[in-house]
This record gives C-alpha cells, sequence and structure tokens, in this order.
C-alpha cells in the first residue's frame, strides 16, 4: 500500500529523492498481447513498480532529445520533457480502470513537475537521469524499491536503451499473431481515452504481420547478442497459468511474488464480446507473411486458403486502414513523424 507520509517528502520533494541508479526493467513486445496485465504481474513482484504504457524513449526522441544532449543547458526542453511523461501519469489517474494506479491527484502530479524541475539541478543532465528520478518518486511512493515501464514498440530501441541503463533486463510478450489480430480488428472504432490500445481502424492484416514478425526478428537477434537479459512471455501461457509465469519472472528479477496476479474482472486483451474472426485469406495473407517466424515461435500452422468471398472484407479493411492514417498524417504532425518512423522500421533490412 502507498504511503500517505511520502507524498511532501518524496513525491514534492524539491531535493533529489534518488540515493543510487539501479537498471530497469522494460516491456517490450506488441500491442494486444497482454502487456498491460504483464506489467500488472511485474508490479505484484515484492519491490517491484512498473508503469504501464510510458513511452519515455518516444517522448525524448519527439521533442529532438538524445541521450546525449545535456538537459541542464536546455531548462525548456527539460521542462517540456517532464511534462510529456507526466501527461501518462494523469492519463492513467483518470482513465485507467483495470489496473493499479499511483494514489494520487491531478494537483499532486502538477506540484511533482514542480518539485523536479527545482530538485534536477545536476549538470550534465540527460532524459534516462531524468525518468529515473521521476519514477523512483512514485515507486517509493507506491511502496517499492525497483522500477521499470512497458512500451510494447521499444522492441526497436533495445540496443539504445541497453547503453543508456545500464545493466537492464528485458521482458518480451509474445503472443500468436493470428490471435492478436482478431483482438485488433475488434476493438472499437473510436480509441479509448487513456489507452495505447488502439482502435479498429488501425488494423490491417499485412501491416501487423509484417510488424509482428519484425518484433519476433528483432528480440531474437538481440536475445543472440547477447546484450542484456531478456525473459520471454508467452501470452498464452500468461493467461492459463499466470501464477507460474509470476513465479518465474520474480526468478528472473531476483524476487518474490507478494500481490494477487490474478485480475477479478479478468484481462482486456481476452475479452472480445460477439468477436470477428480472421477470414481465411488473412490467415492465408499472415502465414504467407510469417510462417517460418510463427512455427519458430512455437505456433502451428493453419494451412489456410486465399477465398474470393474475403475480397470484399480485404478491400474494406485496406480502404478504412488507408483512409485513417492518410488523415492522421494530414492532420497531425506528430502522428506523420509516427507513421513515417514506423513504416520505416518495417521495411529496415529488407534491403
Amino acid at each position: 500500500m502507498p504511503d500517505l507520509s511520502t507524498l511532501d517528502a518524496v513525491i514534492k520533494s524539491q531535493s533529489p529523492v534518488l540515493q543510487a541508479s539501479s537498471p530497469p526493467v522494460i516491456v517490450v513486445g506488441l500491442p494486444r498481447s497482454g502487456s498491460s496485465y504483464l506489467a500488472h504481474v511485474l508490479s505484484c513482484l515484492e519491490g517491484w513498480f512498473v508503469f504501464d504504457d510510458l513511452y519515455p524513449y518516444q517522448k525524448a526522441a519527439a521533442l529532438g532529445i538524445s541521450s546525449s544532449l545535456n538537459l541542464a543547458a536546455k531548462p525548456k526542453l527539460l521542462k517540456e520533457y517532464i511534462n510529456s511523461i507526466t501527461w501518462q501519469l494523469r492519463a492513467k489517474i483518470k482513465y485507467e480502470e483495470n489496473f493499479y494506479v499511483p494514489n494520487l491527484t491531478w494537483d499532486d502530479t502538477f506540484a511533482m513537475e514542480e518539485a523536479l524541475l527545482a530538485a534536477l539541478q545536476q549538470d550534465p543532465l540527460t532524459w534516462p537521469q531524468v525518468l529515473e528520478e521521476w519514477i523512483t518518486r512514485l515507486a517509493i511512493h507506491s511502496g517499492k524499491s525497483h522500477w521499470g515501464y512497458k512500451t510494447p514498440q521499444d522492441f526497436l530501441h533495445m540496443d539504445e536503451l541497453t547503453k543508456v541503463f545500464p545493466g537492464v533486463k528485458f521482458i518480451y510478450i509474445l503472443r500468436d499473431p493470428r490471435t492478436m489480430m482478431r483482438s485488433f480488428k475488434n476493438l472499437p472504432r473510436v480509441k479509448t481515452h487513456g489507452s495505447q490500445d488502439g482502435e479498429s481502424r488501425q488494423y490491417h492484416p499485412i501491416i501487423y504481420t509484417m510488424y509482428w514478425k519484425k518484433s519476433y526478428q528483432k528480440v531474437q537477434q538481440f536475445i543472440a547478442s547477447d546484450r542484456a537479459p531478456v525473459e520471454t512471455v508467452k501470452f498464452e501461457d500468461l493467461i492459463k497459468t499466470p501464477e507460474a509465469v509470476a513465479a518465474r519472472l520474480a526468478a528472473f528479477l531476483n524476487t518474490e511474488v507478494v500481490g494477487d496476479v490474478v485480475l477479478e474482472k479478468g484481462n482486456a486483451s481476452v475479452k472480445q464480446g460477439k468477436p470477428k474472426n480472421l477470414t481465411s485469406t488473412e490467415i492465408m495473407l499472415c502465414e504467407k507473411i510469417a510462417g517460418p517466424a510463427i512455427e519458430a515461435a512455437g505456433y502451428s500452422l493453419h494451412h489456410a486458403k486465399f477465398n474470393p468471398l474475403d475480397l470484399g472484407d480485404l478491400l474494406g479493411t485496406s480502404f478504412t486502414f488507408s483512409l485513417y492514417q492518410l488523415r492522421r498524417m494530414v492532420k497531425d504532425k506528430k502522428a506523420r513523424t509516427s507513421i513515417i518512423t514506423f513504416l520505416k522500421s518495417l521495411v529496415e533490412g529488407k534491403k
């Protein structure tokens, strides 16, 4: 349970609270793979505070902040970066329904921002140092001593994150791409507030198969490099035997399970209501593009075949996806940058 006495002593402290730097654990994978549930399980381990959907690397990049940039000489950028990660905290406080939320009000988060600006006086000062001071405050307020966060797309940045966080450990959440795609296809048309889950207009079978394949291959390459420890967790195992998975993760992080890893409300990645199934053609496309990787990951191929009757569904999905992304590129500069970066990541290594 959080200690409310830490509100003034830690959250609003105008002096640094971080005594000694400690390496984080970072959850990577893909959306709709149970990564939020995995972050919850990690937060049930003794001493560990794991923030669900933080995106600190991406927010630094969006502001043009490299890992070597001295923010002590850029006070405006420092303030913008602190504000950008704190808005993730505010979204969690306002909208989170299923997982742990730090016991803070919005007013507390604004006070935390001002306190950080007063406390962070070291020179040089990098964004990883800012992040660690910021998240250490949340960890201590939550009664924890170690920290981590979940950012699925950080599978693209594991090399860089290993440099900026010496001793970092990664946990890769892996799900059968066909069930992941079905989950994405069944999302609402309108993005859920405070959620990074996206919506169904972002779904396309070819694009997300390529993304799954890219994720799997990048993580396997990183594991082979032996640059940092990586624990792979299959979504299917996490849902079927969460206690056993929690015990394995506790061993990976040299701790023990102390919380209830089973959710009373269930896992949002499983609930589908009346789901739309993938068509035979969608499954065929998925297996044509990523078949060897699917089998290497331990999943069986369905050997689906093309069905001309599926063309209407595929064309409709393609039109909706293309129109949605085109509108985002025209209306939102950040979305345009994100889409371009995403597309580049898909073709990277194909030359």
